[in-house]
């Protein structure tokens, strides 16, 4: 048996996609989740068409601005 990098058991990676792109032979579509192969996955990270999908909760809930009051005399 050759061993080596290449030869090991394919490892997956779930990423979200940022924009359509094309990985794998696959049409992948912006916002989507999907798993890839982790070389594919890198790649797109790399590019930034991708994010990882663990990144995505924490990323997901938007923070709250913050307003000012308005002065009582008009002035900002």
């Amino acid at each position: 048996m050759i061993t080596g990098a290449g030869n090991g058991p394919p490892f997956f990676m779930k990423v979200t996609c940022t924009k359509a792109v094309m990985a794998s032979g696959q049409v992948l579509e912006a916002g989507q989740s999907y798993d890839l192969s982790n070389a594919d996955g890198e790649l797109l990270i790399r590019m930034g068409k991708a994010i990882k999908a663990d990144e995505t909760a924490a990323d997901s809930k938007p923070k709250a601005k913050r307003t000012r009051k308005p002065k009582a005399d008009g002035a900002s």
